[in-house]
């Protein structure tokens, strides 16, 4: 490996991350803030923090270049998450229970 990849690494891992209690609360709607907004909030934070703002991308259906930022914190994006995978089984197990076949 060359040695500035080395250095960048540990450069990136000696980065300070301030205790949980240091940063600021989230007090508005992170879909409303702007990508400035969301870089300073998360600033300070480690991936893993249940606060910690991640932004998707999706391509506008009949366009070819618009596209719309969705952000949520990490905790908001695993809610949403655990509850649609929640109603991919319960509509499962609905049509499953109504799919029974008698023969004669």
């Amino acid at each position: 490996m060359p040695a500035s990849f080395l250095f960048a690494l540990a450069a990136a891992a000696a980065a300070p991350v301030l205790p949980a209690t240091d940063l600021p609360a989230l007090d508005k709607d992170p879909t409303a803030m702007s990508q400035s907004e969301i870089r300073a909030f998360n600033k300070g934070r480690s991936a893993n923090d249940p606060d910690y703002i991640r932004c998707r991308r999706t391509e506008e259906t009949g366009s070819l270049v618009r596209k719309t930022f969705i952000c949520h914190t990490t905790s908001q994006w695993a809610s949403m998450e655990r509850q649609g995978n929640q109603n991919a089984r319960d509509t499962y197990e609905a049509m499953t229970s109504k799919a029974t076949v008698t023969s004669n």
